[in-house]
């Protein structure tokens, strides 16, 4: 069943950027997230440094991201991002626990185990839908 809800009148997308690592699961994770109607994926990479410049670039709303891109903790990257875009929700995606505290110190808007189920994949999106107004547009 695909999600189909539209944004109330006058509301803007939500934008969301994808960056992970493994190419793969940042396509899964990207195609999952086209099927919500009232968010728009302004892009996505698996490479961290161009993922870095086109974040800064289009500024999106929330930030679907790994833990770990080979030798680059995305846990530091999102840190040092928050600076630049302190109203960046973002979502961890990730094949394991080991950071979530870590992730939650630095107020993670969510902490997603791959693979990702389309079930909790829905419930965040749902609390970013209930947080919209608390998000840059």
């Amino acid at each position: 069943m695909k999600p189909s809800v539209f944004p109330g009148k006058g509301m803007k997308k939500l934008r969301i950027y994808v960056l992970d690592g493994d190419e793969d699961a940042c396509a899964i994770t990207a195609r999952m997230l086209t099927d919500y109607t009232d968010f728009e994926l302004v892009g996505r990479s698996s490479d961290p440094s161009l993922g870095l410049q086109e974040i800064m670039r289009l500024g999106p709303d929330a930030l679907f991201v790994e833990t770990k891109f080979g030798s680059v903790s995305g846990l530091a990257f999102c840190e040092k991002l928050r600076i630049d875009l302190p109203g960046l929700r973002v979502v961890y995606v990730t094949a394991t626990r080991e950071y979530a505290i870590e992730a939650f110190e630095q107020q993670a808007f969510d902490y997603l185990i791959k693979p990702l189920s389309s079930e909790r994949l829905a419930r965040t999106i749902g609390r970013l839908r209930h947080f919209r107004g608390n998000v840059r547009f």
